[in-house]
Order: C-alpha cells, then structure tokens, then sequence
C-alpha cells in the first residue's frame, strides 16, 4: 500500500461524517483532522490564548478537558442519537435513562461526565482509516 492509500482522506467524508455506533446510542462524527476546516479554524481560535500555557504544561486537565470538549461539540459531533422501539431517534441518554436534546451543552455535558467515551471519540475522530478514500471506495461497493 502506497503512501497516498495510507494517508489520503475523502475530504466529503471527513466533512459529512462517520457514525460510531455503541449499541443503545450511536454518535456522528466528523474528522479532527485537516480535510475539516470548520474543526481547525474554531481549534484554532479556541487554543490560541492558552497555547503558551498548554507548552509550558500549565494547563489542568479539567481546563483542558473543557477546551477540547466545547471544540469537539461544536466541529466534530454532527448528530446524536439514541435507539428507541421506532428506531432511531435524536437525542443524548441522561444520567437517569430520560432522553436530553441533541445540542452542544448537553454535548459537552456528556463528553465531561464520561471522558473515556470522549476519549473514544477523540480517538475516532482521529483515526486516518476512518476516513481514507481507500475504506470509503471499498465501503460503497459492499
């Protein structure tokens, strides 16, 4: 495999999004990568005031947690939905099973009461193989 098979991405699908599915709930996530312009311009932006703190190691993970939290919310989760008896449907599964609007805060909210889905999903988001033209070609035709 050649290094454009590896590293080349389908901009549309880094744009448009994959869905990652965890049973009950699945989530649509755009890359966190280069090919998605809205993710790096609002990246960049929201990193710029603390960049000289985040080298230094300044930065506390809550601080830090939040940042790429509110980042992640706004470029990379495009839906959120959640399995009910019709299917799918949008939403975000609350602490106590009650079904909470799919939005930003109750992203973010999400994404800080259980890091290691946000982890996931960072991880995910950042995956090349997720979002190469190769995968994406192959996909389409099964």
């Amino acid at each position: 495999m050649g290094m454009y098979d590896i590293f080349e991405t389908d901009e549309d699908l880094e744009n448009a999004g994959i869905w990652l599915d965890y049973g009950d709930f699945r989530i649509r996530v755009a890359s966190a990568g280069q090919g998605n312009k809205k993710y790096v311009r609002y990246a960049e932006k929201a990193l710029k005031p603390i960049r000289r703190a985040m080298q230094a190691g300044a930065i506390s993970n809550e601080r830090s947690m939040s940042i790429m939290s509110d980042i992640y919310a706004k470029t990379i989760v495009l839906d959120w939905q959640v399995k009910g008896d019709d299917g799918w449907k949008p939403g975000i599964e609350g602490r106590n099973g009650e079904i909470l609007p799919f939005n930003k805060e109750e992203v973010q909210k999400a994404f800080e009461s259980l890091p290691n889905l946000f982890i996931d999903v960072q991880e995910q988001a950042n995956a090349i193989s997720n979002y190469r033209k190769l995968e994406a070609e192959e996909d389409s035709k099964n």
